[in-house]
């Protein structure tokens, strides 16, 4: 069975992505934690981790999808190149993205003329270089609150995204990509 690549990041968001990690569990799915480098990664809740490959160590053949966690400050990993070539290797393929993870996608080139949603409005964006075309399609933090999305995410193809509220219907919409099918009630919905 082909694997799902988890790329962690510093500040990365633990609490987005543990559900997804317990279905994923749960289907016997197997599954292998990428970052940067193999040095320990510290989440935004404070939980270290050890990464099981550095993002140069991808046998692309072993993986049929990508799980993006949000993060506090993702700035690090939207600036790094390998980081973004990395991401890249896995278009066409599902990919789950939340909160701000989705402008990592955005950056990649991955979510041209889809829509998405991202933890972040479209304002607070423009100074680090996005343009109001790139941001087209995104419905940000200020929207999903006023107008939430019925679903808790937005499928746009092979990639499903959402903000941090909707990490529970997100992983489910991640886990019916992959052929996962668990009841709601799994996760208390």
């Amino acid at each position: 069975m082909k694997k799902t690549a988890v790329l962690i990041y510093n500040q990365f968001c633990n609490f987005e992505i543990a559900p997804a990690l317990e279905m994923l569990a749960i289907a016997q799915k197997p599954i292998a934690i990428f970052a940067k480098s193999l040095s320990p990664v510290r989440s935004e809740e404070g939980l270290t981790v050890l990464p099981e490959k550095a993002i140069d160590e991808l046998k692309l053949e072993e993986y049929d999808s990508l799980l993006l966690p949000g993060a506090m400050d993702i700035r690090e990993a939207i600036e790094d190149d390998s980081i973004l070539e990395f991401i890249k290797q896995f278009d066409g393929m599902p990919i789950g993205a939340i909160s701000i993870a989705p402008l990592l996608l955005l950056k990649a080139g991955l979510l041209d003329g889809k829509p998405f949603m991202a933890g972040v409005n479209p304002e607070d964006l423009a100074e680090e270089g996005y343009t109001s075309e790139d941001l087209a399609l995104m419905k940000g933090w200020d929207e999903c609150i006023k107008s939430p999305v019925p679903e808790g995410y937005i499928c746009a193809g092979n990639i499903v995204t959402s903000v941090s509220y909707g990490f529970i219907r997100w992983t489910l919409a991640f886990g019916e990509m992959l052929d996962i099918k668990l009841s709601p009630k799994t996760f208390g919905l």
